[in-house]
């Protein structure tokens, strides 16, 4: 398996880094105290820190909008999944518990206030792109609901079937999400500016920390941006 992004991406993103981290062999079915700890705070800190009222705002948020302006996405139509994050915190809604490896990187995710989701390898067929849809590509969202074909040219994470990803870091799809039975997972992390790979390595840095602490398994990771646009996946 392996993972490629589209190189004209960074035409309109330059400074786009990717950083990567699989991890294998994880037991994700036991409740941790600790990472609802790790969540709890996560959530706390950003209600406490958190500068400017609205979340598409924030320094670090900002970005993302900008980012999807280039790209032709309406980011308040479809905002990124940090900025969505951030709303329903400054809020006051509760924020959601899913399970143990979801909780982990969500909170990594509110520390840094970096989108990050979890793709299920072993639901996935062929290799993993970021690429721009062709226009044939089938999404069924998180949740269920009508298969639609995702328009060509919009940015998004694939493999050979089926579109994971909708508008980049928007919405997933059904099939890859992470439940209590994944045990190996694709965890991109998407990082925007000229301090990305500094952000990417410390991100990574965490996972690769906390993961096997708490769920087990091996870690690998690696960091990708316009001089290195493809990896080979330890699988």
């Amino acid at each position: 398996m392996h993972f490629f992004i589209q190189k004209e991406l960074f035409n309109l993103l330059p400074d786009l880094t990717i950083g990567v981290v699989i991890a294998t062999g994880l037991d994700n079915t036991r409740p941790s105290d600790e990472i609802d700890r790790l969540l709890e705070q996560a959530v706390e800190t950003l209600k406490k820190n958190f500068v400017g009222e609205k979340a598409q705002d924030h320094p670090r948020i900002k970005p993302w909008r900008n980012a999807f302006s280039k790209l032709g996405i309406s980011g308040s139509k479809f905002p990124s999944s940090i900025e969505s994050m951030a709303k329903r915190i400054l809020k006051g809604d509760p924020f959601p518990r899913i399970n143990p490896l979801v909780d982990l990187y969500n909170s990594i995710s509110l520390k840094y206030l970096v989108p990050m989701g979890g793709h299920d390898l072993d639901t996935l067929q062929g290799n993993i792109y970021l690429r721009f849809a062709e226009g044939w590509e089938p999404f069924i969202p998180m949740g269920g609901g009508e298969t639609i074909t995702v328009p060509k040219g919009e940015l998004v994470y694939r493999d050979d079937a089926e579109v994971l990803t909708r508008n980049w870091v928007w919405r997933q799809c059904e099939k890859d999400k992470a439940t209590e039975k994944t045990k190996n997972i694709f965890i991109p992390i998407d990082v925007l500016g000229d301090v990305g790979k500094e952000r990417a390595v410390e991100i990574i840095n965490e996972l690769s920390e906390w993961i096997p602490k708490y769920l087990g398994g091996t870690i690998f990771s690696a960091i990708l941006n316009r001089e290195t646009v493809s990896l080979d996946l330890p699988l």
